[in-house]
């Protein structure tokens, strides 16, 4: 179980908790977390809450939470299990700065990235601070800005300093699966590329990122528009298969709610809503459920107007998404429709999520 810890400021982690211990208050970004106030009922100055993964089912070990004086979140440290640390740091409303949440992920190598958020807009950086990417969230998605000069030099640094081509993919990931993972009451995180690198099936290239944080809810439904439907069917789904009883374990569970999500979506009747779709990796071509060498699709959505794959990944477990999943969702989403779009957005769907 994760165990809610509090924390005295420099103090380290501990078990145990107070069941009477007061939450931060619903609608604010931080609503629902462990809170702590004196003995007036004002918050303390400087205060830090840490939880801890006891069970071992998530793929972070721990994190600390620090709050300001009011009660909002300032700063959240997450610790994973296979090393990678996330250093998420929220600016006070009406404070000064160019930036509304910057999320700096630190891989187990060493290698570093800044995912930074102003409004509509979203910057990427290297460890050194050079401007990779930036693109703004718009009523038909992500689309690209241009960065100039900048961006050709900061990718030749990339391409020198790091060991690997995918390690920005890998941190887009880990951020990407600890975001997923949280509850936002008014928010979704989005894991959003571009899909030309798939033109060549069977390409080891790493897709070019647009946009990889949250969105706001009623934005993200003007994008794929079955998001609302697909959480539907998910609440419905694990309601359905926990009252039936009638499953051996997690992983039959997973499976029994995927199979009745399936359905529902079939049984909606749209050519560009589709589920648990299967393909042969290798020649991305249809397969049998089942099939040995293929993978399977949860719930896919084409928008046409704007060129856009919308990827649904229903999750009934703590484990997120692994750059060779990532990879197998992108491949057959650009296949699948036949028109291959410039663009796509994977949402994970978990259980309770607003709707």
């Amino acid at each position: 179980m994760r165990a809610p810890v509090r924390d005295g400021e420099g103090a380290r982690p501990h078990q145990g908790y107070d069941p009477n211990q007061p939450r931060v208050p619903a609608g604010r970004r931080d609503g629902g977390q462990w809170t702590r106030t004196g003995g007036s009922g004002a918050p303390a100055s400087r205060r830090r809450e840490a939880v801890v993964d006891r069970s071992k089912q998530e793929t972070w070990g721990s994190y600390v939470d620090t709050y300001r004086s009011d009660g909002t979140l300032a700063e959240q440290r997450v610790f994973d299990r296979d090393g990678s640390r996330i250093v998420s740091e929220f600016n006070a409303p009406g404070n000064p700065g160019d930036w509304d949440e910057r999320h700096t992920v630190a891989l187990s190598d060493g290698s570093k990235f800044r995912f930074q958020t102003s409004g509509d807009v979203q910057e990427i950086y290297d460890g050194d601070g050079n401007l990779i990417s930036a693109a703004v969230w718009t009523k038909d998605g992500p689309q690209s800005l241009p960065v100039g000069q900048l961006a050709d030099a900061s990718a030749g640094a990339l391409a020198r300093v790091l060991p690997g081509p995918g390690r920005i993919i890998a941190a887009a990931l880990t951020l990407f699966a600890w975001l997923a993972g949280r509850k936002d009451r008014d928010r979704t995180p989005v894991f959003a590329f571009k899909a030309a690198e798939y033109e060549n099936r069977g390409t080891k290239k790493q897709p070019d990122i647009t946009w990889v944080g949250y969105v706001k809810r009623e934005e993200l439904e003007d994008v794929c528009d079955k998001l609302g439907d697909v959480q539907k069917y998910t609440d419905e789904a694990v309601k359905e298969v926990r009252e039936d009883n009638d499953y051996k374990g997690p992983a039959d569970f997973g499976t029994k709610v995927h199979k009745v999500i399936a359905k529902k979506v079939d049984d909606y009747g749209d050519r560009n809503f589709k589920a648990e779709v299967s393909w042969i990796k290798s020649k991305l071509e249809a397969a049998y459920h089942g099939e040995k060498d293929s993978v399977r699709i949860d719930a896919f959505e084409y928008r046409p107007k704007i060129s856009t794959a919308c990827v649904y990944d229903p999750k009934t477990g703590a484990r997120g998404l692994s750059l060779p999943r990532m990879g197998e969702l992108a491949q057959t989403a650009y296949w699948l429709f036949g028109h291959k779009p410039r663009h796509i957005i994977v949402i994970e769907v978990r259980p309770g999520q607003k709707r």
